[in-house]
């Protein structure tokens, strides 16, 4: 009995030993087709890689070149725009008036000869409002001025170049218990004056202090004359502060 039981165990033992052997010869082969696949792997990796690598450097060399292409153009078309400006400065230099007029409407806005015209006037607080005929005129000094399409000369302000302008103006009134207010109009050479903007202001019986301020858009003829007066007011009182009382444009093109 205790023969058969031996030879039983001896049996299982030689049976389960040639099952691990069969087992780890398996496991090995699978090993060594693993490490196949990886080393068949690792070249197309590094392929890839450089590829990606390449790809990147040629990109990176495009965007220099398209860096260094938009910069060249730029600065050519400042070259360009520079000449042009000093083509039409020397142009206007040997031209007639007329002609100059015209080609400095046609002048790039990028050229930095071209200024904008504007003038304002402020109240002249040397001087006191003055009657001529029925208006009270006020005294002006020129506070700000540039440009050669607009001048002054006494208390009017004269077109030197015609063209659309802004024209504004501002009193400080100081009339008691009446309606105050003032005109700004033009006058033509050989014309009658004409009316361009109007402001009324009623006024305190105490504290008499009222601002009356206008402005508006208009078209200006060469050699028209502009002046702001308050009309039918001999006794107007008048604030002379420059910062409260001011008559001004600004030519628009």
């Amino acid at each position: 009995m205790l023969y058969h039981a031996l030879l039983l165990v001896s049996t299982l033992t030689v049976f389960f030993s040639f099952v691990l052997v069969y087992k780890v010869t398996v496991l090995e082969d699978d090993i060594s087709k693993l490490r196949g696949d990886i080393s068949n792997l690792k070249p197309h990796s590094n392929e890839s890689t450089d590829g990606m690598r390449t790809g990147m450097s040629r990109t990176w060399e495009r965007s220099k070149q398209a860096a260094s292409l938009n910069s060249q153009q730029q600065r050519q078309t400042e070259k360009d725009s520079q000449t042009l400006c000093s083509s039409t400065a020397s142009s206007q230099t040997l031209g007639s008036p007329t002609a100059s007029s015209l080609r400095m409407k046609q002048e790039p806005a990028g050229c930095s000869g071209v200024q904008q015209s504007f003038l304002q006037l402020s109240a002249n607080t040397k001087e006191q409002p003055f009657v001529r005929g029925n208006v009270t005129v006020i005294p002006w000094t020129v506070a700000l001025h540039q440009g050669e399409a607009i001048s002054s000369t006494g208390d009017r302000i004269i077109i030197q170049q015609e063209g659309l302008f802004i024209v504004f103006g501002q009193v400080l009134l100081q009339s008691p218990g009446t309606i105050m207010g003032h005109i700004v109009r033009s006058r033509g050479t050989g014309q009658r004056s004409t009316e361009l903007l109007r402001c009324l202001q009623e006024m305190p019986q105490t504290n008499c202090a009222n601002t009356c301020y206008t402005g508006g858009m208009v078209k200006l003829e060469r050699e028209d004359e502009l002046e702001l007066v308050i009309p039918d007011r001999p006794q107007a009182q008048v604030s002379m502060d420059a910062d409260s009382t001011f008559f001004g444009i600004i030519r628009l093109n």
